[in-house]
């Protein structure tokens, strides 16, 4: 797959930019990017108009640069949602705090986005609220426990340096990996993304309701983060082990979340 040269430039823009929260910039910049390519041409020229002059890979990690400033510093919740261990289900009055989550986010700023009459300023908001937060939501430990702040009180021995354990789920597998720049990743991952993987990945999106279908995406990141993050040890020390072990799902993910935000963009703002 031959990536065009506005995907290239975005690259080599994001390469010189500290990583934050979320999957990480690279991270952000792969599921967008393999959105991107999932739009129907009706709404990639939507997407681009909203956009212009940045590409979606480029604000990929936009919520994560506002996030510290006043005017969005009331969107920190917006990019998590905590649920219990043992937890058979996604239950909004439980998980969702009268402040919001990553749940209600997602529903909120699709209705936004949606609005034709709503100012062009929200919409573009909107638009990139949603490519962060489908990202973020895929992330396992951004739908983790609130006793451990999502593996952020989890410390642990990455690579004989030490970063807690969200951080190296964010980015740290993705960089463990050494796979090459996001644009490879890219390239890779949606080779092998098959029509049927689309089917069975949005088979139970509710366009008239996407706080449920958030909250279906919400329960698998949760699930995923007891069996494959949480078997960690505070204090221990991980690597090539730890990343091969989880390396899977980071993609799995990482593809779930592009396929998924391009079919709730293209209900969106698709015409039908």
């Amino acid at each position: 797959m031959t990536l065009p040269r506005r995907v290239l430039a975005a690259a080599a823009a994001l390469a010189s930019l500290a990583l934050l929260a979320g999957w990480g910039r690279e991270g952000h910049a792969i599921v967008a990017q393999l959105a991107w390519m999932d739009l129907t041409p009706e709404v990639q020229a939507r997407v681009a108009a909203l956009l212009e002059p940045e590409a979606m890979a480029e604000v990929g990690s936009w919520a994560d640069a506002v996030r510290p400033t006043d005017e969005y510093r009331w969107t920190a919740p917006l990019h998590y949602v905590n649920m219990p261990e043992h937890a058979t289900r996604y239950i909004h009055d439980r998980d969702c705090p009268d402040v919001g989550c990553v749940v209600s986010a997602i529903d909120d700023f699709a209705a936004t986005l949606a609005d034709q009459d709503a100012p062009r300023e929200e919409r573009v908001e909107a638009l990139k609220f949603l490519i962060h937060f489908v990202a973020d939501l895929h992330q396992p430990l951004h739908a983790g426990q609130a006793d451990d702040r999502g593996g952020n009180d989890i410390d642990t021995i990455f690579y004989g340096r030490e970063r807690n354990l969200h951080s190296v789920w964010d980015s740290g597998i993705i960089q463990g990996a050494d796979l090459g720049e996001w644009p490879v990743w890219v390239s890779r991952l949606g080779e092998q993304i098959d029509e049927a993987d689309r089917l069975a990945w949005t088979a139970d999106a509710n366009p008239g309701d996407w706080a449920n279908t958030a909250g279906r995406w919400a329960y698998e990141s949760n699930r995923l983060a007891f069996e494959y993050a949480y078997i960690v040890e505070p204090g221990s020390e991980i690597g090539d082990e730890y990343v091969r072990h989880t390396l899977p799902v980071v993609e799995l993910r990482l593809q779930q979340a592009g396929v998924r935000l391009a079919d709730l963009l293209n209900e969106v703002l698709g015409d039908g």
